[in-house]
């Protein structure tokens, strides 16, 4: 969607339709800049680079929106800002207003082709590239040198990036401390470059955004020292809008920009201009300039050729090359939607270098150190910059957000992914074979991805037992069926469990995959606390790793449990997690082993009672099967039988892969919610009685 706009007075004022703040009026000298071609060049630049095969809604969200809604949200904090320094007798000079602003409305002016990707490709961040337009030989250099003088333009551009000379003239003058507050607002936790592309990425991609920015706003205040220093803070009040966005943030570079195909298209646009580079005289046909320019010479591209460049002449490219080269690799990676679909997913992740050993095996001889037919991607993302820290105003204390919230936000938390795929096409061709040639070793390829994505044996079956069937009745008929089948009982013992869950919610662990769940357990008056600590597989491990701490505790004393923590670099405060127990569940648990064919398995009968103390003790119940593996494989090949035996005569028991814990949290929920509709449903009868 190219960003639309009506100019009046003159071409003094322009009016946009935004889809995220609606009706926008900008006045000059703002309105020129956004006309300047340098700027309306950025209607041609997608901002999510190649996202958008997932959400296909991005391909209407170019840079120049965004440069403009960030340039407003800017305004209305500015705006809000000045109402606090009143309170001081400090005023906002225009001077410093216009500056904040220009600046954010040209943050993004040196972006490229496909945005982020650009900058690997040329090695020369967009930061660099704004300040080498701002200072340049173009249009919009001469507007601002025109209005605001080279001074002041330079400080405009320093705002963006680190400017050396800037740097050397400021070096024996006192910084305004002013100026340091609104460079902030341009760059840092909060900023409103962040807070609208969060709001308007959520858009295109069709995802729903809890971030209010209003709210967020009016939580921002100022705080001024008796050296006229000032600090940005956000009133305790605005705690639960900043939460909201960092947790967004971190969910949309999960979800939507650090995608499969996003990262795998990147590395494929990567390969399609090295390759062009290598092979340039295998195009029967004439490709766009900027094209061949950033091609053959990425890492010099001129300031002019650059600011020729859009996604466009790149898509152009891509259709060109797909119809009209005879290089066999160049052709078929410049059709991206078909290499996607072609790279499969090694889902346990597997090392690469097992791949190429196992592809060594069906083709002998053959090297596959450089195959691109692998890819691993690494990918790794800081949540939260220590030094870009927020202080939170909690009257006459502040504090910095990580000690605001320190379960979830941590200096030191990063978004780190690592995944591995394959494409059995690119072998094809690097291998030099014909479909024809290749068709005999597809099966084998095809078992290998099999076998490497296998996942393990399961232990243990659960089974829920539907609330509206009789559940004493079903559990005796499931004991009786399995007796019918060959198994035999061996020994039976009934026991009760009251466990107290408690739960971090510590994003250092979740943006790694991980968790951290304690249980106090209480069994025949003993007490003990059991740590479940998780994290995913890592690169080189077949099966997904799971450490357990579990630590029987004399004297009631949490020390030992603290100690083996620390030895997992699993930093917490116990003491405050145990200070707030979320679940407890009181489980009537009978446990039978069963024997066939000399080989042991335990059946247990669970009758759960859940209270959820965080929604006012709401209460469930819960009647579940579960079905553990005693010894090695021949138990786990028993359990496949007795899955068989149960899912033909029980319609319908529910498979269940759910723990106690998320079992409690989610039916105390939807009693919670359910009974919240009816006394609503029951408030409204009587007013409409009334």
């Amino acid at each position: 969607m190219a960003f639309i706009y009506n100019l009046k007075n003159g071409g003094k004022t322009m009016e946009v339709q935004d889809p995220i703040y609606g009706k926008i009026e900008i006045q000059s000298p703002f309105t020129e800049i956004i006309l300047t071609k340098e700027m309306q060049r950025l209607n041609g630049i997608t901002q999510n680079g190649f996202s958008v095969y997932d959400y296909p809604g991005l391909k209407n969200n170019e840079r120049l929106s965004h440069s403009v809604g960030a340039f407003y949200v800017m305004s209305q904090i500015i705006e809000h800002l000045e109402k606090e320094l009143k309170r001081y007798d400090i005023f906002i000079s225009k001077d410093d207003k216009d500056m904040a602003l220009c600046s954010m409305l040209l943050h993004d002016i040196g972006h490229g082709p496909f945005s982020h990707t650009c900058e690997k490709v040329t090695k020369y961040s967009h930061e660099k590239r704004t300040t080498d337009i701002l200072l340049g030989n173009t249009d919009v250099n001469n507007l601002l040198s025109s209005i605001y003088g080279n001074a002041k333009l330079k400080r405009i551009a320093s705002y963006i990036a680190e400017i050396d000379e800037y740097e050397d003239e400021e070096k024996n003058k006192t910084k305004s401390s002013f100026t340091k507050l609104l460079k902030s607002l341009i760059s840092h936790q909060l900023d409103a470059d962040r807070l609208d592309y969060l709001l308007r990425d959520s858009y295109h991609a069709g995802l729903p955004s809890a971030i209010n920015y209003k709210n967020l706003i009016q939580a921002l205040g100022i705080s001024v020292n008796n050296n006229q220093e000032y600090e940005l803070l956000v009133d305790k009040k605005g705690l639960t809008s900043i939460e909201t966005i960092l947790i967004e943030r971190f969910q949309r570079y999960r979800d939507v920009y650090l995608t499969k195909s996003s990262e795998i298209l990147e590395q494929v646009f990567l390969k399609v201009l090295k390759r062009y580079k290598e092979v340039p005289e295998s195009i029967n046909a004439e490709l766009p300039a900027e094209f061949k320019k950033l091609a053959l010479n990425p890492e010099n591209v001129s300031l002019d050729d650059f600011l020729c460049m859009q996604d466009k002449q790149f898509t152009d490219s891509f259709d060109i090359i797909k119809k009209n080269s005879i290089d066999h690799m160049l052709r078929y990676l410049s059709d991206m939607p078909r290499v996607l679909s072609d790279y499969q997913d090694l889902e346990n992740n597997v090392d690469p270098e097992t791949i190429k050993q196992r592809l060594n095996n069906i083709f002998p001889n053959k090297d596959f150190s450089d195959t691109f037919s692998i890819l691993a991607i690494h990918s790794k993302i800081k949540l939260y910059k220590k030094e870009e820290s927020l202080r939170i105003n909690f009257g006459y204390i502040h504090k910095d957000l990580s000690e605001a919230t320190p379960h979830l936000i941590r200096p030191e938390e990063y978004l780190e992914k690592n995944e591995l795929f394959f494409n059995p096409e690119i072998l094809r061709i690097e291998l030099g074979m014909t479909n024809k040639e290749f068709e005999p070793y597809r099966e084998e390829i095809k078992n290998m991805i099999n076998e490497l994505n296998k996942k393990p044996e399961e232990f243990e079956l659960k089974y829920i037992i539907d609330e509206n069937e009789n559940q004493h009745l079903v559990q005796d008929t499931i004991l009786e069926t399995l007796l019918a089948n060959g198994f035999k009982k061996v020994k039976t013992k009934n026991k009760e469990n009251d466990d107290e869950y408690y739960d971090t919610k510590d994003l250092s662990l979740l943006t790694r995959g991980g968790s951290l769940r304690i249980r106090k357990l209480t069994q025949d008056g003993n007490q003990r606390y059991k740590a479940t600590y998780k994290m995913p597989t890592t690169i080189g491990e077949v099966y997904s790793s799971r450490q357990e701490i579990e630590i029987d505790l004399q004297n009631n004393s949490i020390d030992e449990l603290k100690e083996k923590m620390k030895e997992r670099s699993i930093d917490v405060n116990l003491e405050e997690i145990l200070a707030n127990p979320l679940l407890n569940s009181v489980t009537q648990r009978k446990d039978i082993i069963l024997e066939k064919n000399s080989v042991q398995v335990c059946l247990s009968f669970d009758n759960t009672r859940y209270t959820n103390h965080v929604l006012k003790e709401q209460s469930a119940e819960d009647s579940m099967v579960e079905i553990e593996a005693l010894g090695d494989v021949e138990d786990r090949v028993m359990l496949n039988e007795i899955n068989d035996i149960l899912q033909r005569k029980f319609l319908k028991l529910q498979t269940n892969k759910q723990s106690k814990y998320e079992r409690g949290i989610k039916k105390t929920r939807e009693k919670s919610i359910k009974k919240q509709s009816e006394n609503a449903k029951y408030l409204q009868e009587e007013l409409e009685e009334k």
